[in-house]
């Protein structure tokens, strides 16, 4: 068994300071395939938007990164390894995503104010992300037949939406050595924040969140439905918990898109002001 964790996620989700955090857990020596793709994109006198748009028709950029990080998982061990598709390329890994919502990692990006990055404004930084987004999913399905940001490629996936880093860390941890010994965990955590209403809320509350009912959710469109638990992620909120164990649901594509459909500005007003309570 291979111990190494690798991180994938989204623009602006933290992997960087997550992983900063799980050396100090783990003191696995950590590579940052992100520092590689920034240093040939300013060799190459591009931005890493500009590079990725190039990435599209010249494979050596891919090729680059993808040879170092397949190299590595066949050498080395007791890593962690900062990369979109070393999940991929590693299949014997700890697979973990991290998601966050596209409003708050824009404005991580926004306010780290790298050079190598054209971001004038946070509504700037934001569409640069949803293109970059975009470019990747594009490239990445077209040169290896896969979609990273799909949930089931990973072993876990955190939200990291509103969550300390160090937090974060630890589940991953957490989970990290429950897969070591053989156990089970929970694969999907989520911030109740993050989450979009499928019913309307109903009169009466839940004391407090039970942890042995997980709630059942699904992705359209890049957001994340409930499809079971309401009540169960309004008690969640309200106790101030702020990763709550989730089973994602993947079979009924059709029936989600129709749920998702009717969700109505009301519905979801109503939700977001349930949402917004003082801990």
């Amino acid at each position: 068994m291979k111990h190494i964790i690798t991180l994938s996620g989204d623009i602006g989700s933290g992997k960087s300071s997550v992983a900063a955090e799980l050396q100090k857990l783990t003191a696995y020596d950590i590579i940052g395939t992100g520092k590689i793709q920034r240093a040939i994109a300013e060799r190459r006198g591009l931005t890493t938007l500009e590079l990725n748009k190039i990435s599209e028709t010249d494979r050596s950029v891919d090729d680059e990164i993808d040879n170092y990080v397949i190299e590595t998982g066949k050498t080395q061990d007791d890593l962690i390894i900062d990369s979109r598709l070393a999940w991929h390329f590693i299949p014997a890994a700890f697979k973990v995503y991290l998601s966050v919502d596209a409003l708050i990692g824009a404005e991580r990006v926004f306010n780290a104010g790298r050079s190598d990055e054209h971001n004038p404004s946070l509504e700037a930084t934001l569409q640069n992300n949803l293109k970059r987004q975009s470019s990747e999913d594009q490239r990445f399905y077209k040169l290896y037949d896969v979609h990273f940001r799909r949930y089931d490629n990973y072993d876990l996936i955190v939200d990291t939406s509103y969550t300390a880093p160090e937090a974060i860390a630890r589940k991953i941890y957490d989970c990290f050595e429950q897969r070591n010994q053989g156990g089970e965990f929970p694969e999907l955590w989520l911030d109740p924040r993050r989450l979009l209403p499928t019913q309307k809320l109903e009169a009466g509350e839940n004391s407090e969140f039970d942890f042995a009912a997980p709630i059942s959710v699904f992705v359209h469109d890049g957001l994340i439905y409930i499809a079971d638990g309401h009540q169960q992620m309004l008690a969640a909120r309200k106790a101030g918990l702020d990763l709550i164990p989730a089973r994602i649901l993947t079979e009924d594509a059709a029936n989600f898109s129709e749920l998702a459909g009717a969700v109505s500005p009301s519905m979801r007003q109503a939700w977001e002001a349930a949402m917004d309570v003082n801990i």
